[in-house]
């Protein structure tokens, strides 16, 4: 995943090509864990733009992942793409300035600039962060998963379970057995 700069036209270049999860280090541990299972092969496209000092990436990924559900624990397959553009440059541009005209102080991060050395864009860090962003936060297998009863573990989805309802547990439950003064109920009505 290795782009060598002196061989993209001025008009630039579109890569596409599939890669093995075991070819990114923090996806390969992903799966390992068993936190979740991408299936082969990762589907990239970008394109590379020669912009003065810059080079512009446009990219898309696709690929499927299999993650429990953070309700009920069912294993659920995502069929997931992203979009992104970034910029790779050697250094960051000289004539970053205001509307006023005076000059900005700027950082890598400030501007969405990505640094690289020597004659190589490398993607294999910007494609494996791609691929981390698109996970879902908190998997679910449908919008209305009932999950997994505190108590026993009975999936809700799925059956109901024996265990009764049982409020006392709740945090605000004193608050309801107090009697508050203005309360109706402690005058003596």
């Amino acid at each position: 995943m290795k782009i060598e700069t002196q061989h993209i036209p001025a008009d630039g270049m579109v890569l596409s090509f599939k890669e093995a999860t075991e070819s990114f280090s923090v996806l390969a541990e992903l799966k390992d864990s068993g936190q979740c299972r991408i299936d082969d092969p990762i589907n990239i496209t970008v394109s590379i733009l020669p912009e003065k000092e810059m080079f512009k990436v446009k990219g898309s990924i696709s690929f499927t992942v299999r993650l429990a559900c953070g309700r009920c624990l069912t294993d659920v397959a995502f069929c997931l793409s992203r979009r992104f553009t970034l910029r790779y440059s050697r250094q960051i541009p000289a004539d970053v300035h205001r509307n006023d005209g005076t000059e900005v102080e700027v950082t890598a991060d400030s501007i969405g600039l990505i640094y690289f050395q020597g004659d190589e864009i490398d993607l294999r860090h910007t494609i494996q962060e791609q691929v981390v962003m698109a996970l879902p936060f908190r998997p679910l297998c449908r919008e209305g998963c009932k999950g997994l009863c505190p108590r026993c573990g009975t999936d809700l989805n799925q059956e109901r379970c024996a265990c009764r309802v049982d409020h006392s547990d709740s945090p605000f439950e004193v608050l309801q057995q107090r009697h508050w003064p203005g309360n109706e109920q402690d005058r003596g009505s």
